[in-house]
């Protein structure tokens, strides 16, 4: 009999991710990629074992009864037997109190379902994640292979122990299984499942992070080999593997001829590092005559001027830079191995070839100052960012920071909710969680409030994505001006 597997993303406001109604309704949206490679991974090698459904309860709005409603929906049309559904639940730190709540209606309502939580949160602090005992079993790291074995295993009776990557209580115990190794040859893992998703035109990203609609989101690599200390590696390590430039391509030709997306957004942590990657993919793009805008993510030392001239020529628009701070003590401390005279000279590059660039700041790192948050700001006005996202030191769990930070005793009396990078979780010496708030503020009013600055955006509200820009724009105008409360 064939299984049924319910893949959930949780339920949660746009609000309660980043602490405000403002920044909530202007935060934009994504395909979530990973919860769509297991499933593609279950239909590639389940022999037609699971019968597949997804819910983006967050994407479509969907509150917790109604995301109830819709797995009782599957499970009576799979035939009602709770001992062959499964149900898989994936969760950031920050999404973990939904997930929970989530969780414990499905437990009370389909007590014989077993129930599986994978994601960032289970992977760094497994001992908090898995307290709760309506997860019956954890999944840690890479999800694909570790959620196949692990159905295989429930629905053949197998022995749980062999599974690898897997946590789970046992007699009052938290049992922790070998752990899986990473996937070495990416190219194995089929396409994610975009089929299951709804309406893919119906993802779209901030205002400033898309040129064209429709857009989705591809990844190329995993893992990032920086050591900065704020980031958290949890499920990806910090070993870098790759996909090879012809498997990239043939999953750009698959959204663009199969789903109608004109732009991409290459989502992996650094896309620039393997240049001659690079030259290769579009190398194919350009034998088949294949077109598109595209954006990502770099750091400034993963590129030349030569190389960002050529991604321009390729189609890259957009390139988002992590800065984190404009204090070169600051820089060290966080072991982000780069310098300021590095950023003014990547970015100057940038603006004089056309490529917009975001710089991606942190205030209130564990060293920082009002001097040193003043130094930041001050040297992101001096440099030709197109925009900047200025976020708050928060010392995620899977990072160096967190480890130094919070002593391990206190992870489970931790209020996870805050843990979204809007709020001051932490106090570095000199300045207080209301001060780094207020910095924050003053860095998005000096940067935005500038006449070019608005001349800019007031301009591309006339283009043809400019009526859903308008809402987006005046909610972050809302944000920048109003007070801290």
């Amino acid at each position: 009999m064939t299984s049924t597997y319910i893949l959930i993303y949780p339920p949660i406001t746009r609000s309660e991710r980043y602490s405000s109604k403002f920044l909530g309704a202007a935060g934009g949206s994504q395909v979530p990629l990973g919860v769509l490679y297991i499933a593609a991974y279950l239909r590639k090698f389940g022999n037609g074992e699971y019968n597949i459904k997804f819910i983006d309860a967050e994407h479509e709005g969907l509150t917790q009864e109604d995301t109830v409603n819709r797995v009782r929906e599957y499970v009576i049309a799979g035939g009602g037997n709770e001992e062959q559904c499964y149900i898989g639940l994936t969760s950031t730190t920050v999404c973990f109190s939904r997930t929970l709540a989530l969780a414990q209606k499905l437990k009370a309502e389909f007590p014989n379902i077993k129930l599986m939580i994978g994601g960032a949160h289970v992977s760094a602090v497994p001992e908090h994640a898995m307290s709760f005992n309506c997860f019956d079993y954890g999944i840690i790291g890479e999800g694909e292979i570790t959620t196949f074995e692990l159905l295989e295993c429930l629905r053949t009776n197998g022995d749980i122990s062999q599974v690898d990557g897997i946590v789970y209580n046992k007699n009052g115990e938290l049992i922790y299984n070998a752990p899986r190794k990473l996937i070495k040859h990416l190219d194995e893992l089929p396409f994610p499942a975009r089929d299951l998703v709804k309406n893919i035109h119906s993802y779209v990203p901030t205002l400033c992070d898309y040129k064209t609609l429709p857009v989705t989101n591809i990844i190329t690599s995993r893992g990032c080999p920086g050591l900065c200390t704020f980031c958290s590696n949890a499920v990806f390590k910090r070993t870098y593997r790759e996909r090879s430039a012809q498997n990239i391509f043939e999953e750009i030709k698959e959204v663009i001829k199969k789903y109608k997306i004109r732009e991409i957004h290459f989502n992996d942590d650094t896309f620039l590092i393997n240049k001659k990657r690079i030259n290769e993919l579009f190398e194919l793009c350009r034998k088949e005559k294949i077109k598109f805008n595209w954006s990502c993510f770099s750091r400034v030392d993963n590129v030349n001027y030569e190389f960002l001239k050529y991604l321009k020529q390729n189609g890259c628009w957009h390139i988002a830079f992590g800065i984190e701070s404009g204090d070169e003590r600051v820089l060290k401390d966080i072991k982000k191995e780069i310098s300021l005279q590095m950023v003014e000279q990547v970015i100057g590059w940038c603006h004089e070839l056309g490529i917009k660039t975001k710089g991606h700041f942190i205030v209130g790192h564990p060293t920082d100052t009002v001097e040193s948050i003043n130094r930041t700001i001050n040297f992101a006005l001096s440099v030709p960012f197109s925009d900047v996202v200025v976020t708050v030191s928060t010392p995620m769990p899977g990072s160096e920071q967190f480890a130094t930070l919070i002593p391990q005793d206190k992870h489970k009396e931790l209020d996870y909710t805050k843990f979204n990078s809007w709020l001051s979780i932490i106090e570095p010496e000199g300045i207080n969680a209301k001060e780094i708030l207020v910095k924050q503020k003053e860095f998005y009013k000096r940067f935005y409030l500038r006449p070019s600055v608005i001349y800019r955006y007031v301009l591309s509200l006339f283009c043809l994505a400019g009526p859903k820009r308008f809402i987006t724009l005046f909610m972050n105008f809302l944000y920048i001006i109003l007070p801290i409360k």
